[in-house]
This record gives structure tokens, C-alpha cells and sequence, in this order.
């Protein structure tokens, strides 16, 4: 809040940012949010940047451009190793399965 002296005998002053001129009182404790508001511009950008981090099509903060598709590779890899692993334990348990009842391979 910027406040302006109209008149300094009388105690009247005016807000800058919405043009109300009002009578000083002593009761009253005036404190500017101009540091906080920078604060919040802060953590509104690392807010957008863990919201887009949930999804796979927007980028992170801090990463190189063309980097957008990362989490869609990861997953894509992630998801074919783990496949392949599973297929194979299932192939491994069959096979034992089928010597074991004695139908050979």
C-alpha cells in the first residue's frame, strides 16, 4: 500500500491503489505486501511446475527443451521391462510345471 499525505495538518490520506482518501488514526497498523506478493509469485511458479510434473505432455522447471515427452518414454520402457520380466517368470513357472507332471517339453 503507497499512501500519499493530502493534508498533514487535518491527517487525511489517500491509497494510491484504489483512490480512497481517508482520515489517519493511530489504532491502525498499516503493512505493505509487496514482499509477500513476491513470495507468493514464487511458490505459484513451483506449484505450476509439481502440477505439471503430474502429467506426461508438459515440461518440468528446469528441463532442457524438447524434454516434454520424457515421462511417456520412461513409462514406455518402464512398462515393456516389466512386462517382458512378468512373461517371463509366467514362461519359466509353465515349463517347470509341465516337467514336473511329466509332459516334457
Amino acid at each position: 500500500m503507497k499512501f500519499v499525505d493530502v493534508s498533514s495538518d487535518v491527517g487525511l490520506r489517500m491509497d494510491v491503489d484504489e483512490f480512497v482518501i481517508a482520515k489517519e488514526r493511530d489504532d491502525l497498523v498499516f503493512y505493505s505486501l509487496e514482499p509477500i506478493a513476491a513470495q507468493i509469485e514464487e511458490y505459484d511458479t513451483i506449484s505450476e511446475g509439481v502440477v505439471n510434473s503430474l502429467g506426461s505432455g508438459k515440461p518440468l522447471i528446469d528441463t532442457f527443451p524438447g524434454r516434454e515427452r520424457a515421462h511417456y518414454w520412461a513409462g514406455l520402457w518402464t512398462n515393456a521391462f516389466y512386462g517382458f520380466t512378468v512373461g517371463m517368470i509366467f514362461l519359466a513357472l509353465v515349463t517347470i510345471v509341465l516337467v514336473v507332471r511329466g509332459g516334457g517339453i
